[in-house]
């Protein structure tokens, strides 16, 4: 009789460990599915240029690069970007970042794309990305500055900028656009400042 009772416990308690053991296995597998979604917005971007700007030509994958095709395959990007091919240079900085997920001009030119669709957060995201990897990347420095400008963040924009100009001739055109856009900030500053004390009389 108790062999008995015993033998129906078990089988009663049998499909409750099995109901563990699934629980068990869905949130591993929902733990790794996690995991490997943050690895993969960490080597490339998720956000996609709008089909408005950018219309898809193809949807198959581009095939990994060797590192030896990096510097063509940003000199067809670039061009592409230059003569107005959105979807095409995306995808081509895209290929390069498959190879190469520290290629911080692949990265910016990518956020420079987003500028352009004024996705202006997610491309400081992307000149961050750049930065944290070479925190001297002028092109990077240079961009974003303008992106938080754009954001409206004079001050964030200024830092970026000064940083920039530590890194370049003085004398450059670069330069003294940079220069030229601080001023303007500084100018657009004092005039809100005087604005909001004539408002406080």
């Amino acid at each position: 009789m108790a062999s008995k009772v015993n033998s129906e416990k078990t089988t009663r308690e049998k499909p409750s460990i099995d109901r563990v053991h699934l629980y068990l296995f869905l949130s591993a597998a929902l733990a790794i599915g996690f995991l490997l979604g943050y690895l993969a917005s960490a080597v490339v971007p998720l956000v996609r240029p709008s089909p408005s700007t950018a219309p898809s030509t193809s949807t198959a994958p581009a095939a990994r690069l060797t590192p030896s095709e990096v510097d063509a395959a940003l000199k067809t990007a670039h061009t592409a970007l230059d003569a107005g091919d959105i979807q095409a240079a995306w995808d081509k900085y895209h290929q390069i970042l498959m190879t190469d997920p520290h290629q911080v001009e692949a990265l910016t030119h990518l956020g420079n794309i987003l500028m352009r669709e004024n996705k202006v957060d997610e491309a400081i995201r992307l000149y961050d990305r750049a930065l944290a990897l070479n925190a001297n990347y002028k092109h990077a420095l240079f961009d974003k500055g303008q992106a938080l400008k754009d954001k409206g963040d004079a001050k964030g924009a200024t830092e970026v900028w000064k940083r920039f100009l530590a890194l370049v001739p003085a004398d450059s055109d670069d330069a003294k656009k940079v220069k030229g856009s601080i001023a303007e900030l500084e100018q657009a500053g004092r005039s809100a400042l005087k604005k909001e004390e004539v408002k406080g009389k």
